[in-house]
């Protein structure tokens, strides 16, 4: 088997709010890890010479879910991915990429016990489980990168209302999956793994101690064993005001 790639990729877009804090996230990462490739995804009217703390550099456009065709395009084998609003505060940043193991795709998840921090997870015809906060995959796998594709291109027309699960009756089925649902991309990610045939045998996991992975600043007792590895520092309040 080949050498695979491993790096970090960040996605940066519509604020330069996001832009300088995953300026600020890259730096955490290579403090603890020093040798690790980070790739930046973000629009190039926020360039200011500071984006060469990169190893990589891709460009988006500013569309809501750019965070999606960022991941889709990663140029890594093994890659992680980390909301630009995070922190690295601990070394095992280095050790993700082994939780993998015969995993296509990893991880944390959106557990009853804090939906308190959560605005909507449960709905008539399911829950959703997995939060899309960060998220580890091996794109040397044909199906993954066919996946990653598939999650941006199934959350655009879910944003722009030009899918929708369907009744009996062909009509948007609003009362099993409420119209508000439409604004999540954990939303089309539940679907592609529950509802999509052609993932049915996609080996979907969930972090070991997941929330060291992506711990939430929302979080009002601590939910994990091991110490925190990336703090979450995402806000409603300050994204909705973007």
């Amino acid at each position: 088997m080949k050498n695979l790639s491993k790096g970090y990729v960040i996605i940066a877009s519509r604020s330069v709010f996001f832009y300088k804090s995953a300026l600020y996230l890259i730096e955490s990462i290579k403090d603890f890890y020093p040798d690790a490739k980070c790739c930046l995804v973000t629009e190039e009217r926020f360039l200011d010479g500071y984006e060469t703390i990169a190893d990589d550099l891709l460009l988006c456009d500013d569309h809501l879910r750019a965070k999606l065709d960022g991941m889709a395009r990663s140029p890594y084998d093994l890659s992680f991915y980390i909301d630009a609003d995070c922190e690295v505060v601990h070394e095992d940043i280095e050790h993700v990429f082994e939780e993998l193991g015969e995993y296509d795709v990893m991880f944390t998840e959106l557990t009853d016990d804090r939906a308190y921090c959560f605005k909507e997870i449960h709905f008539p015809a399911g829950k959703m489980t997995l939060c899309g906060g960060v998220c580890l995959y091996d794109m040397s796998r044909p199906i993954v990168r066919e996946f990653m594709r598939d999650w941006y291109d199934l959350t655009v027309k879910q944003y722009d209302k030009s899918w929708w699960p369907v009744d009996e009756n062909g009509q948007y089925d609003y009362a099993n999956y409420p119209e508000t649902l439409s604004r999540w991309d954990q939303f089309s990610l539940w679907w592609l793994v529950n509802k999509e045939p052609k993932y049915k045998n996609l080996k979907v996991g969930i972090f070991d101690d997941d929330a060291r992975w992506n711990y939430y600043s929302k979080y009002i007792k601590q939910h994990c064993v091991k110490p925190i590895v990336i703090r979450h520092f995402s806000d409603s309040k300050v994204k909705s005001s973007l």
